[in-house]
This record gives C-alpha cells, sequence and structure tokens, in this order.
C-alpha cells in the first residue's frame, strides 16, 4: 500500500503498515518505490489526487490498483512503518552469508561505493553496520541521508569523485559493497580498503548485457567472464556469477573475503 496523501493527513490516520511518499515528492522519491513492474495499491482520498498519482506509477511501469479506505481502515497513527523499496538480492543474500561466518554486524564498519540514491547503505545500516556512503553527486548523497533518516538509521555520507580521485583509505573496511558502478582504475583500492577477515561484495552489468554494436559500453561499463574474481585475487571468492539474469538484465556478481593475517611468532 502506497498513501501519497498530504504529511498531516496520513499521520492522522493511514492504513497499518502503509508506506507514505506525498504526491507532490514523488518525482524526487523515485528511489523509495519498488521493482518496476510491481503491483501497487495505492490510496488518496482525493480522487482527483488518486488519479494523477496512478496514471505517473502506470508510466513508470508499475501494475496500479486504487484503493478505495473507509475512515475505520485508517487506524494507524503518526510517521510511515511500511516500506516499498528492496535493497539488491544479492546483498540480503551475502548479509546472510557473512552473518554466519561472522555473526552480528554491530560495531563493525561498511563501505558503499558510489552509493546513488542509498537503497544499499541504508540496508547495511538497518542490519547493524556503521556505514559511510560515497558518492560524487550532492544528490545523491542528500536522498541517501533522507531515506536513512525516513528509515532511523545514520550515515556518512561523503562526497567524492571517485573517477578523477580513485582512492579509498586503506584496511579501514570489515565490508565493502560496489553495485552497478566499475572503474577499473579504482579496483585496486576497493580491495585494498577491506580489513583481513572482511568481506567485499560487488554486482555490476555483465559484458552480454551490452546492446550490439556498442563496443565501449561493453568494455567499459562492464565485466567480463571472470574480471570480477581476477580482478580481486588477492580475496578469497565464496561466490562468484558471471552473465547471471535479473529484471532482464545480466549482471556479474562477487563475494569474496580477504584472508585473516596471520599470526605473528
Amino acid at each position: 500500500m502506497l498513501d501519497v496523501r498530504p504529511e498531516a493527513a496520513f499521520a492522522a490516520g493511514h492504513a497499518p503498515g502503509a508506506a507514505h511518499i506525498p504526491l507532490d515528492e514523488l518525482d524526487r522519491r523515485t528511489h523509495e518505490l519498488p521493482p518496476k513492474g510491481a503491483a501497487v495499491r495505492l490510496f488518496d482520498a482525493d480522487r482527483e489526487r488518486l488519479a494523477r498519482a496512478a496514471e505517473d506509477l502506470r508510466g513508470r511501469g508499475y501494475a496500479v490498483e486504487q484503493a478505495s479506505l473507509a475512515p475505520a481502515d485508517l487506524a494507524e497513527r503518526g510517521s510511515a512503518r511500511g516500506r516499498l523499496w528492496q535493497p539488491s538480492p544479492l546483498l540480503v543474500e551475502a548479509l546472510d552469508r557473512i552473518r554466519a561466518l561472522t555473526g552480528p554486524a554491530a560495531g563493525r564498519r561498511a563501505l558503499d561505493v558510489a552509493c546513488g540514491s542509498g537503497r544499499e547503505a541504508v540496508w547495511l545500516a538497518m542490519s547493524g553496520w556503521e556505514v559511510d556512503a560515497i558518492d560524487r553527486l550532492p544528490d545523491a548523497l542528500e536522498r541517501a541521508g533522507d531515506l536513512a533518516r525516513r528509515c532511523g538509521v545514520a550515515l556518512r555520507t561523503i562526497a567524492q569523485d571517485l573517477k578523477r580521485r580513485p582512492a579509498l583509505p586503506p584496511r579501514a573496511y570489515d565490508l565493502v559493497v560496489v553495485f552497478r558502478f566499475l572503474h577499473r582504475p579504482l579496483l585496486g583500492a576497493i580491495g585494498e580498503s577491506v580489513v583481513p577477515g572482511g568481506f567485499l561484495v560487488y554486482e555490476t552489468f555483465h559484458r552480454a548485457d551490452a546492446p550490439r554494436g556498442r563496443q565501449r559500453l561493453r568494455l567499459g561499463r562492464a565485466a567480463g567472464d571472470g574480471e570480477l574474481a581476477a580482478a580481486f585475487a588477492g580475496l578469497e571468492p565464496i561466490l562468484v556469477r558471471d552473465g547471471v539474469e535479473r529484471d532482464g538484465r545480466r549482471l556479474a556478481q562477487l563475494l569474496a573475503r580477504r584472508p585473516t593475517a596471520p599470526e605473528s611468532r
């Protein structure tokens, strides 16, 4: 359920578990929507506003049901508790594996490289990690910080153009994640930023996904078979996938761990 009424109306009463994005904020909060193609049950007591929101979401590729709710259905008050957005399924899978190996994340540091609007960074924070989120775009970092506040967690956002300055602090993070970003001059710094015993989660486009004839895209923004594992040869691979399909795209995926430093004698 997505409620698009103004803030005051939503806080006064809404359907239990409903997510909330006011209609006039929808354009700048699209990162809080579910994956395209999902079904969204939509509510606004104003029929004209409801129709406008439905038209907008259908134009974005969602299947929309316009809900009609009675006052008795609006039994929950206060801030929204519902959430429509989801992190990458690879991150969810990787965190489950990491948790099984190392236990709870409390007190451990994570870095989201090229974080964009912050879904993965916020998910990490919600999972107990202390998160740094890097991106070159101030508006992306603003959205990431806003999403974190709405979810009741904190991020440390860092403005840095990683293509112009491909540097990260060495041996600083227990977990580094990268999603849909590939800049080969940065790969060495990414690997070196992982502490002994720490983990790397990397997902980017696979070369098989690139349109035919667009050689620059295939070589510049997409990874070939085995490229991620080879780029981080100093880490022990736990999961390697090349050309896996999700949401109609082909992806390269890696979960790896830096070996624990041997004890000095």
